[in-house]
Order: C-alpha cells, then structure tokens, then sequence
C-alpha cells in the first residue's frame, strides 16, 4: 500500500465530531470534550430505558418482516451486533456505510437494494495501523460514483503522534474491492478527545480531505501518483491554547466549495469557523474570538455567525452560494453569499422537540433532517413559517435510546438513519 507523507502540523489537541462547550478553568492546558460514550442511552418520553442486545445474539442474515415505525424507517439487520454506524453515502439502491467496533476496529460496509443486506468490502488493512480497536476512529466517508469511495481513519485519543489516514478503494471488474491508503498528517493528541478527519469532493478528480485543522486536496502532476497536498491550515491563534479543527465540506462546483469547523479555546469555548474556496482562493467568511469566557465575538476579518454557541459540525449546499449549517447541535443555520457581509439566518429546534444535541444535518427532497440521541429530527420550511418535528423511528411504540449519527438520502423516499447498532432505511416519503 502506498503510504506518502505529506505535512505535519505541531501539537494538536483532538475535538470530538459533535458540538463542543468548555468550562473555565483558564488556559494553563488544553481541555476539549473527550469522545461521547456512544453506547450510552438517555430516557425519552418518560420510558425506561431497553437493556442493551446480547452479544451473544447473532443475526442470522434473516430479511424476513423487518419492523418499521409509523413515519417507515424499518430496520436493517446489520453482519455483527456491536457496529457502530458513524457515516453512510447513499445512492439510489446502494450505499455504502463505515462503522466501529470495539471488537472489529474500523469496518467498511456496502448495501444493495436487491439484495436487502449488508455485506463488509474492506480488506482488513485499515486495522493495520498499531491502533487497538477501541481506540480507531473513522471520519466522514465521501463518493464521486458507485464504484469508489474515501473515507478517514485515525486514533480516538493518546499521548503521542497521532496519525492521519485517507483510505481510497475502487470496485474491480470482478465486484471486489481495491484498497489503497495515504498518510495525512500527525498531530498530538494531548490530554483526550477525537480527531475530525474526512473526504469530501465535487468530482472524480476534485477531492478534498481534512484532518484536524488543515485543508489537502489530492493532486496529480506530470503523471505521478497522486498525493494529498496541503492546501489551506487554520494557524492564527490568539491565544496558545487555541485550536482548530474542520469538521465537514460541501458545494456546488470546483469553485463554490466550503468547509465548516471550530476555532477551540480551553476553558473558554468553541466558536464558529468556515472557510470558502473560489477561484482556487480560500477565504475566512466566518471566525469569532474567545477572548470572552463562553462568549465568542466579533473577531477582525470574517463576520461572527450568531445562534447557539459552537461550531459548525455539519454542513449542506443548497445552491451556489447557498448553504445551511449545524451549530452547537442545536440550531440550522442558512447563509448566503449575497454581499459583504454574508447573509445568515437561525432556525433553532425546540428543546420540545430535541432535548440533547443534535449530531447531524442533511438537505433532502426541500426538507432538513437531523440525527440525535434516539431521534430522527425533520424539518420543513423552518425560515418560511415551518417548523421542525419529531420523524418517529421506533417501532411498535418502543422507544429507541441508542444515537444516531447520521441521516442521509438521495431523497425522502430513499433516507438511512445510522447510528449506534442500528441502520435504518426509509422507502416511503
């Protein structure tokens, strides 16, 4: 396999793929969220929470009389019990989903309508790295077309160099997988926490990654193999302890791209970053300063986006120019490119509706779905009289306590909900 390095940035402090808050406790060290136990369950609607499955339950590929809740998400039998869902790229009959698992490490799995099952497409290599299991952390996974696909891999937490890593696999004429990976960066992981590491593209040959708080694009030249070139870093500090991490990517084109992130202060909190890519210049539209304790403001050279304290952990293009966002896990935000200063408006879901945080934001068929703790959140117009709604995804009354991490479709009647041993399909709008 071939392994290119390609830069290194110091120390790094890792910040978890779900919105951020700090305590004060001053800026002698580093101290952002550590990972969320994603195996914990929280109480919904009053009921007691169901005991964890069986290890020792087995599926046994059985597709016979999937239960679906009353809005059609029906369950999807998945190869072992403890896979963690983390992220999925649909199409309109197959997906292709990456996973974790305490016992299993990083796993890549693909579905196909016809078939009605999940099946594993790795080779094994991505838990080659020295990284235990329960340590692996695996990033957003992006695809141009059916027959290739990218996805991130690195350590959850430690002490020394944490490595980067962006696995590329393309589909042989024979259905197999063909598997290849580069290395990205390295960085500290100090204290605790999780990496943000991910692909994105606008097409087979325009891919981006991230890892941390730096920007690469794959990039070819006079024929050789490709490499990960550094493109852009986050490296303007204000104070030592500050620190940045990108979390997500969208667009329209080579020339509208826009990645979202979180300018990190130790015991200060996190404020919004996002940074645009046009005419092969990336450009600061959003940034804010944590010179104020859980309060950030207004910071020299990019506008401060205003809503639920945070970052920007998930982001959707919905035109050119054109896209909304997740912030601090709680509110949708729309921003335009209309002028100087950008435009912004805040959508925030009702505590009602979604009492934790969210952990994700995707566009779909003109309405906003969003993954959490046991939910699945939808909404419809929230900026022009709508609002947002539970979309109910237990079945048969019994409430689901586990997260969902993502929720992604090409269209309402084609939406999966992943999360904490769980994948959900949706087939009816």
């Amino acid at each position: 396999m071939r392994s290119a390095h390609v830069m290194a940035y110091g120390a790094v402090v890792l910040a978890a793929v779900v919105p951020m808050a700090c305590m004060a406790s001053g800026d002698e060290e580093p101290s952002v969220p550590v990972r969320p136990d994603e195996n914990a369950t929280s109480v919904l609607d009053g009921e007691a929470p169901l005991p964890d499955a069986d290890p020792g339950d087995e599926p046994d590929g059985s597709v016979e009389a999937a239960p679906c809740s009353e809005a059609g998400w029906c369950t999807t039998v998945l190869p072992d019990v403890d896979l963690v869902m983390k992220d999925i790229w649909v199409f309109p009959s197959r997906a292709v989903a990456v996973a974790e698992s305490p016992t299993l490490g990083i796993k890549v799995l693909e579905w196909l309508d016809a078939e009605a099952r999940w099946r594993y497409i790795d080779d094994g290599t991505q838990n080659d790295l020295g990284i235990s299991a329960a340590e692996q952390f695996v990033g957003k996974i992006w695809m141009p077309n059916e027959n290739e696909v990218y996805y991130g891999v690195s350590r959850a937490r430690g002490f020394e160099s944490i490595p980067g890593y962006i696995y590329h696999g393309t589909r042989t004429a024979q259905g197999t997988w063909s598997w290849a990976r580069d290395l990205v960066g390295n960085g500290n992981a100090g204290n605790a926490g999780n990496p943000s590491i991910g692909v994105w593209g606008t097409s087979h040959d325009d891919v981006y990654a991230w890892f941390n708080d730096t920007i690469y694009r794959r990039t070819s030249a006079d024929g050789a193999p490709p490499e990960w070139i550094a493109e852009y870093a986050a490296a303007d500090p204000d104070f030592g302890t500050e620190k940045f991490f990108f979390f997500g990517a969208a667009g329209t084109s080579a020339d509208d791209i826009w990645f979202a992130g979180a300018r990190v202060r130790s015991g200060y909190g996190t404020c919004a970053l996002l940074v645009r890519k046009t005419s092969n210049v990336y450009g600061r539209v959003a940034d804010g300063s944590n010179a104020q304790l859980n309060r950030c403001t207004e910071r020299a050279g990019a506008q401060l986006i205003g809503g639920a304290e945070g970052g920007l952990t998930d982001i959707h293009a919905l035109g050119l120019g054109d896209l909304v966002a997740l912030k601090g896990g709680r509110d949708v935000i729309r921003i335009k490119a209309e002028g100087e200063p950008y435009s912004t408006a805040i959508a925030s879901v009702p505590m009602t509706v979604s009492p934790g945080a969210l952990n994700s934001l995707a566009a779909v068929g003109g309405d906003l779905w969003l993954g959490g703790t046991g939910r699945v959140v939808r909404g419809g117009a929230v900026w022009d009289g709508g609002a947002f709604g539970l979309s109910t995804i237990w079945a048969g009354g019994t409430p689901m306590t586990q997260a969902i991490w993502q929720v992604k479709g090409t269209s309402n009647g084609n939406l999966w909900a992943i999360g904490v041993r769980n994948a959900l399909h949706k087939t009816t709008l």
